[in-house]
């Protein structure tokens, strides 16, 4: 009898509860899946105590995999989506703007996430164009001093040679079309070579003041026409012989150069 009194006497202050307090549920209680994480009455009863808490409070219940778009649309809404695109408060505009918009909206954005996604991004564009800045400034250093060491004295006068050829040709912003790296044409010093090779060749074989469009360009005067046209026709010239081989060239020059003198 004194031990049946024993085992029913209850826990002294300060003892940890039993872990087998579900035992005093009924059955279909007890086994329930939402207590197996509970792991004493104390627990049981924050839990409680918390759940009363979100009672009234403002909540958003997540859809599962069976949603609809329409069901997410609810849920964005609620979370601070704009109506409509032209919700956001943004303080870009123009065709990129209203893309991020239309973009932001159709992923459920709330309009303080689009300010920072917008923000976010417009410092890594700045940050890619620096660096990208940085990297083309340090290849031009790079080419311009190859070709120095290449062209030595003659490089200054190398490249406004060049650079005119191009104007003469009606193509000055040629070296500025960007290539698929990212690098300008102009940049390019197997370009640039090539380019210096051809305004050499046409400096030594055309002369630079040669080419059209130039004020310098040095004209013959009539006299000088009329004693080339004298050297042409001189006695026993191919001028004077069908039969030769520069007869009808050696002609047509001087029916040139006579209507140079006469007009």
């Amino acid at each position: 009898m004194a031990d049946e009194q024993v085992a029913d006497a209850p826990a002294e202050a300060g003892e940890a509860p039993s872990d087998n307090w579900r035992d005093a549920l009924s059955p279909d209680l007890m086994t329930d899946p939402s207590l197996q994480h509970i792991g004493s009455v104390d627990a049981m009863a924050k839990s409680y105590i918390n759940a009363q808490k979100m009672v009234g409070a403002d909540k958003v219940a997540v859809p599962g995999n069976w949603a609809t778009d329409e069901d997410w649309a609810l849920v964005y809404n609620k979370l601070g989506r704009p109506d409509a695109p032209d919700g956001y408060e943004l303080e870009e505009t123009g065709e990129f703007s209203d893309w991020f918009r239309g973009a932001a909206h159709g992923a459920g954005l709330s309009d303080r996430q689009a300010q920072q996604l917008a923000t976010a991004y417009g410092e890594f564009t700045t940050s890619a164009t620096a660096q990208t800045e940085e990297q083309l400034d340090a290849r031009r250093s790079e080419v311009e001093t190859e070709l120095r060491q290449e062209f030595g004295g003659q490089y200054d006068a190398k490249m406004e040679r060049t650079n005119g050829l191009l104007k003469e040709f009606g193509a000055p912003d040629l070296t500025e079309l960007t290539m698929a790296d990212g690098t300008a044409l102009g940049d390019n010093p197997d370009l640039i070579r090539f380019m210096v090779k051809m305004s050499d060749y046409i400096a030594e074989q055309v002369s630079e003041d040669g080419l059209a469009g130039r004020d310098s360009r040095p004209t013959l005067s009539d006299s000088d026409l009329q004693n080339r046209v004298s050297e042409l026709t001189a006695k026993n010239s191919p001028y004077w012989e069908k039969q030769h081989p520069d007869h009808d060239r050696i002609v047509q020059e001087v029916l040139q150069l006579r209507e140079q003198i006469f007009g």
